[in-house]
């Protein structure tokens, strides 16, 4: 017997946990549009949500605000769920928007929230390992490597400030972490143009984090970033060589592990699970690399090489940036030009990117084939 999912209630509970949330993320929760829609505009006929439209610079700003109905509807379904917003309020008390800026700003949050969502991390704050001192009681709580849990910025702040009063934490591009196993991934919003960036005050902010799950539990040795951009092209304004004088906008660095860019879309929701856990899709990876050739040396630089020329083909569905960086910069040492396999829709940005330094082919498979699904760990394992 299958059990019944309430939209309504998974609406309602990511608008309060989201404060400002924007209306095009309505239409993504469940992967059915038409749907989604018709209870966004059930919510808002009847009173749950209130819709808010505001005048921006470059465009018109529409946000779903939590109504005092929408609260009790809340609370006779899921008491848990109003304590969970409750308690966003009490760790971030000046969330309210009131300028253009910070209505932006909740937006960005909630895209990592939605996308975390769709990845499968865990959201709901009694189901995840907490970082506050305070809510960890006597006992440590078990950490379950095998899930991913999101953690949005107030908490992180919130952390930080706990044991003394004088420390700030305050970062403008960070909006939100997933931490699974030994990898804490820092997701960033860059929305159709390149972010603004400090880059010695996010490096060090990544290296608090880093510190402050390790005190906590998580045994984290690898930081990793994730862009979410509107676009693919701008992944290709995100690549550029940085300036000798410096630069204040974002620029790859080999400070993380990998930077992974992902698309504010239906296809960025199948590609960030990719990117969580990539062993649940090996045979995703073996059939796009089903009519290659094994590579002769048994070595990460390719995954497989061309039958009738010998060039070598690596995996990129991904989308790691650091790596088409140092492709293009040809940091590998290839003797022949290789090829870059990805997703169709990242084709044309990616060769744009490595130009003339490799070729850029698409597979014909997507992520969510019946054929290409993706497999759980244990059986990856087996």
């Amino acid at each position: 017997m299958t059990q019944k999912v309430d939209r309504m209630l998974d609406l309602l509970v990511l608008v309060g946990y989201s404060v400002a949330f924007p209306v095009k993320l309505a239409k993504r929760l469940s992967g059915h549009e038409q749907y989604d829609r018709c209870v966004m505009y059930r919510a808002i006929r009847e009173g749950y949500v209130l819709l808010m439209r505001r005048e921006g610079k470059r465009q018109v700003i529409r946000s779903l605000l939590l109504t005092e109905k929408g609260e009790d509807y809340i609370a006779a379904r899921d008491t848990d769920a109003l304590a969970m917003i409750w308690g966003r309020m009490g760790l971030a008390p000046k969330v309210f928007p009131s300028r253009e800026a910070k209505v932006l700003r909740l937006h960005a949050i909630a895209t990592g929230l939605v996308m975390a969502r769709a990845a499968g991390a865990v959201i709901r704050s009694l189901e995840k390992p907490p970082i506050l001192l305070s809510s960890r009681g006597y006992m440590d709580p078990q950490i379950d490597e095998e899930k991913a849990y999101y953690y949005a910025p107030f908490e992180l702040q919130a952390a930080f400030e706990e044991l003394d009063d004088r420390v700030e934490s305050k970062t403008s591009r960070l909006i939100g972490i997933i931490v699974r196993k030994n990898r804490c991934f820092c997701m960033y919003f860059a929305g159709n143009k390149r972010i603004f960036w400090q880059r010695l005050s996010e490096e060090n902010h990544a290296v608090g984090i880093k510190v402050l799950l390790q005190a906590r539990g998580f045994r984290i040795d690898t930081i990793e970033q994730i862009v979410i951009g509107n676009r693919m092209s701008v992944a290709e304004k995100l690549c550029r060589s940085p300036r000798l004088k410096g630069d204040k906008y974002f620029v790859v660095s080999d400070f993380y592990d990998s930077c992974y860019f992902v698309t504010n879309d239906a296809a960025g929701d199948l590609l960030l699970p990719m990117i969580i856990r990539p062993m649940s899709y090996l045979e995703f990876n073996r059939q796009a690399l089903a009519s290659y050739l094994p590579p002769r040396t048994v070595a990460r630089i390719s995954d497989a090489e061309e039958a009738h020329t010998g060039r070598p083909v690596i995996l990129n569905h991904s989308c790691d940036l650091l790596f088409l960086e140092h492709l293009r910069q040809q940091c590998y040492g290839f003797y022949e030009k290789p090829i870059v396999l990805c997703h169709d829709y990242q084709q044309d940005v990616m060769q744009s990117i490595l130009g003339d330094s490799a070729e850029v082919r698409a597979t014909d498979q997507t992520a969510n084939d019946e054929d290409s699904g993706p497999i759980t760990d244990r059986d990856a394992d087996q």
